[in-house]
């Protein structure tokens, strides 16, 4: 790494920091809570948002699933365009926290047929799972409950 894109990040991680101890003293906020709700719709409309739960293998080569999810909502998600950077496969059986974007049932059909149209069937199967493109992986435990 380049010694001025050290200087770099380390810059805006100062900036960040001194923005998080104004908003603090001041009594504001850097980070908007949402209400539940909120936070559903969000996922529903493909927004960013974090799923915690055991990962495992998919039932076809190279797909991935989430299960045990904690809180409201799915009790397990289907990942889908996995980018090769996040390596799952050390993962499995892990608890993780996964971060990315919903997909919606006929764009994972898609994904999962390679085709530009899915079948009939494939899309019925589709929208009963909940499908998530992943961003980014943090592991919470060795092992799942």
């Amino acid at each position: 790494m380049k010694l001025s894109h050290l200087v770099g990040i380390m810059v805006v991680g100062g900036l960040a920091v001194g923005v998080q101890v104004g908003a603090a003293q001041y009594g504001g906020s850097t980070t908007a809570k949402k209400a539940p709700a909120a936070k559903a719709a969000a996922a529903k409309a493909g927004g960013a948002h974090s799923m915690t739960g055991c990962l495992a293998k998919g039932t076809e080569a190279n797909t991935w699933m989430l299960t045990n999810i904690e809180g409201k909502g799915p009790k397990e998600a289907e990942l889908v365009e996995v980018p090769a950077t996040l390596n799952l496969a050390p993962h499995v059986g892990h608890k993780v926290t996964i971060t990315g974007t919903a997909v919606s049932a006929k764009a994972a059909a898609r994904t999962e047929t390679s085709s530009k149209t899915a079948a009939k069937g494939e899309k019925k199967e589709e929208a009963a799972e909940h499908h998530m493109k992943p961003t980014a992986l943090k592991m919470i435990s060795a092992s799942c409950p």
